[in-house]
């Protein structure tokens, strides 16, 4: 028996997930964990992508949003760890999924995928 690459499982769990044929889905080529279906756009991770991309995501909202209107002489005292904390407290879905903020698993030959939608 073939073993599935992670690639090849990811496209299996969204498959199921949207009860599809794998042939209608295809990889971002700039990012392994975007697949596209028709208009729409998932990110597919493994527990451990999901958790780096959450806190690419978090960092970046710091970034954009929220040192922007921060005054410079309060900047030293903005706790980053702590309003990450508190931010976690909706869970992955609230920050990767730009759809609908839900977070959606599927298990595949022994492995959980997380699917979050982006469009």
């Amino acid at each position: 028996m073939k073993t599935l690459t992670t690639e090849e499982l990811k496209l299996q769990a969204l498959a199921t997930f949207l009860e599809c044929d794998i042939e209608e889905l295809n990889t971002s080529s700039y990012n392994d964990c975007l697949i596209e279906y028709g208009n729409e756009e998932y990110l597919v991770c493994t527990d451990s992508e999901a958790d780096d991309l959450w806190e690419e995501d978090l960092d970046n909202y710091l970034e954009e949003c929220v040192y922007p209107g921060l005054p410079d002489n309060l900047k030293n005292y903005f706790d980053d760890e702590k309003w990450k904390n508190d931010a976690r407290f909706d869970g992955r879905g609230h920050s990767l999924n730009r759809y609908d903020g839900n977070e959606e698993e599927v298990q595949i030959n022994g492995e959980t995928f997380y699917i979050y939608r982006q469009n």
